[in-house]
């Protein structure tokens, strides 16, 4: 299992000047003024995700021994390869955790990410293939009850709603309850923080750390797949 690295401090919340450092980032995106304001990118928006996964990733090992998800968080600059005209840096930042520390694979991930006004965290798998998907639906038809009682359980989580993207042609109709899970290209399931008006406080880490247990059920029934 990872550790924590000792320079990393305990998450405290997100200051109330990340909302203006992002605004300003993404509207003044380019290498000058970033410099200029990297010690506000530092003490804003990269030690406190730092702070926040490490410490997630921690309360995960010790409340479910045996998960040992791996970090993985976000870089700030944007791949040079892909900008297309936009700018070199991120306006936002985000980190995964499970077993690959690699948000986009085949492989369930938790993740969390930050933006100028709102938050998001959640559960999901991307980039399933064919075959993968094929055991998806299978894994439904023959015995739809273990996904059933997970779906009702999430369901009841406030705030969390399924954010799969789902095939324009449905590959079958197992009912309501496991018609969008069904026929989905991408499984996750997520909730969406606005900061009212601030940032999130220390009190977010001990929300992620339930709601990600609550999520493990799911989390393991993906694994399985």
């Amino acid at each position: 299992m990872q550790t924590i690295p000792k320079e990393i401090p305990p998450f405290e919340g997100f200051p109330r000047e990340l909302t203006d450092f992002l605004w300003g980032l993404s509207f003044n995106n380019e290498k000058p003024w970033f410099l200029a304001h990297k010690e506000e990118y530092e003490r804003c928006l990269h030690l406190p995700v730092q702070a926040l996964a490490w410490q997630l990733q921690e309360r995960l090992e010790e409340r479910m021994p045996g998960l040992a998800p791996e970090v993985h968080i976000s870089r700030i600059y944007r791949d040079a390869r892909r900008l297309h005209g936009r700018g070199p840096f991120n306006d936002h930042l985000w980190f995964s955790l499970g077993m690959t520390a690699k948000l986009y694979t085949s492989m369930p991930q938790y993740w969390f990410g930050i933006h100028a006004e709102s938050y998001n965290w959640g559960l999901g798998v991307w980039n399933m293939d064919g075959e993968a998907l094929e055991r998806w639906r299978l894994a439904i038809d023959v015995n739809p009850a273990p996904l059933s009682r997970i779906v009702r359980k999430v369901n009841k989580m406030e705030g969390v709603e399924f954010l799969g993207q789902t095939y324009k042609r449905p590959k079958g109709d197992p009912g309501k309850l496991l018609y969008d899970w069904y026929n989905a290209r991408d499984i996750a399931v997520g909730k969406t923080g606005w900061f009212d008006p601030d940032p999130p406080g220390p009190e977010l880490l001990d929300e992620m750390t339930e709601a990600f247990c609550q999520l493990a059920p799911l989390y393991k029934y993906l694994m399985k797949i």
